[in-house]
């Protein structure tokens, strides 16, 4: 099912949900953490992808893949248990981290975290994640849509949210800098 199938069986899911008086059910999302530590313009530190549970309805994850854009300077995600990991650079700018299950897929309730060592943008301001979770039945999010004031149709937060960080200017810095990442084997060298 692809996101559009996704986002419209959920939102169904909350209008019956709506109409029964019973809460709602949640999609997962896809989070960025940075664990205290100031995403800074120009220079290198961790952060943490989480993927709280499955796809709906009670599926298990067996795929993550996170796309950034040019501004990203440089992507090494950590290796997993359990997970094979790879990252691309793509042909426009960017890069492409897939983590892909090798046992048992990931069951519906538990959370997966993905950590990765990031050269942050040069310049200060918000950068998006797109990420896409893929699940046992075929099922996908993409979790890529910006966050919105609600309207009659459409909640705010979006169902998909796009997991995003704010890169502060060094000046702004307001923890300190560190990174204890191993970097993963990488597909592709860093520039």
């Amino acid at each position: 099912m692809h996101r559009s199938l996704a986002v419209a069986s959920s939102a169904a899911a909350i209008a019956a949900s709506a109409l029964t008086g019973a809460a709602p059910t949640a999609s997962g999302h896809a989070i960025i953490e940075l664990d205290g530590v100031s995403a800074v313009a120009g220079q290198t530190s961790a952060m943490t992808l989480e993927i709280q549970h499955g796809c709906l309805p009670a599926e298990a994850t067996t795929q993550v893949q996170a796309f950034v854009g040019r501004p990203w300077r440089a992507v090494r995600p950590a290796s997993v248990p359990g997970w094979e990991t790879s990252v691309e650079r793509l042909a426009r700018g960017g890069w492409q981290i897939t983590w892909t299950n090798l046992g048992e897929p990931i069951p519906f309730g538990t959370a997966t975290f993905f950590p990765i060592e990031v050269d942050w943008p040069t310049k200060a301001g918000t950068f998006g994640m797109r990420v896409t979770q893929q699940c046992t039945d075929g099922t996908s999010y993409d979790w890529n849509e910006k966050f919105r004031p609600a309207t009659a149709n459409s909640p705010s937060p979006p169902l998909t949210p796009r997991p995003e960080v704010q890169v502060v200017a060094i000046a702004d810095q307001r923890a300190p800098r560190t990174s204890s990442i191993a970097p993963a084997h990488l597909d592709t060298h860093v520039r």
